[in-house]
């Protein structure tokens, strides 16, 4: 049996904002994805994608969430893919600023 982590939990309802999700239907309407670039710390940005593709006859919603690492997965629904993306988003500056940046060597240590 898996014990529901609260913190996840958290996350998870905190991603659903309806005003995200009609953000995100409205570009992928209009340009086929949704994206948005945002620099949360200077010159570190975070590049977040939603993109319908198509699997075995069936639209999938691709979810990317880039800065160094990269988390990426794909949700039957848009719902889905914007609650994932909200987590994915919050979790890449969670771990930055817990355990450094993933290409480091060792957090708090720059140079190799």
């Amino acid at each position: 049996m898996s014990v529901p982590i609260r913190y996840l939990e958290q996350l998870s309802e905190n991603a659903k904002r309806p005003e995200r999700l009609r953000k995100v239907v409205s570009a992928i309407n209009e340009q086929g994805f949704w994206q948005e670039v945002v620099e949360w710390r200077i010159f570190t940005e975070t590049i977040m994608r939603i993109e319908p593709e198509e699997r075995d006859g069936i639209v999938w919603y691709k979810v990317s969430v880039k800065c160094d690492a990269e988390m990426v997965c794909r949700c039957p629904t848009i719902e889905r893919a914007v609650e994932f993306l909200g987590v994915f988003e919050r979790l890449t500056v969670d771990l930055f600023w817990s355990l450094g940046w993933p290409s480091w060597v060792a957090k708090n240590q720059f140079e190799r």
